[in-house]
């Protein structure tokens, strides 16, 4: 089923010709792949807009130092994990490495 038409490439300002669809078929790309091409070229910007909704309303429930304090725990679970899945290693790796060595 076809709905969209999109850019053909990055430059979303000029008037393109339609993405085709995966298979080569026809000149209309189906929804799924204009919505994926969509998030692949504006991911940021839907990843700033999920955030800053996050923390709006984070500070609409919560108050601000809640909202603050689950910001930075969720900061801090971001960062580790970005670390293991960088260096490919394992949590009790990464803990060994980070924590002071235990006595006895």
């Amino acid at each position: 089923m076809a709905v969209f038409r999109g850019p053909k490439d990055e430059d979303a300002d000029r008037d393109l010709p339609p993405v085709r669809s995966p298979d080569g078929g026809g000149e209309w790309a189906p929804f799924w792949w204009v919505a994926l091409q969509f998030l692949r070229r504006h991911r940021g910007k839907i990843a700033g807009l999920v955030i800053g909704l996050w923390v709006g309303f984070g500070i609409l429930k919560l108050g601000v130092l809640w909202t603050l304090f689950i910001s930075l725990v969720a900061g801090l679970g971001y960062f580790i994990g970005k670390r293991l899945d960088d260096n490919q290693e394992g949590l009790l790796e990464f803990l060994d490495r980070v924590l002071p060595p235990g006595r006895g």
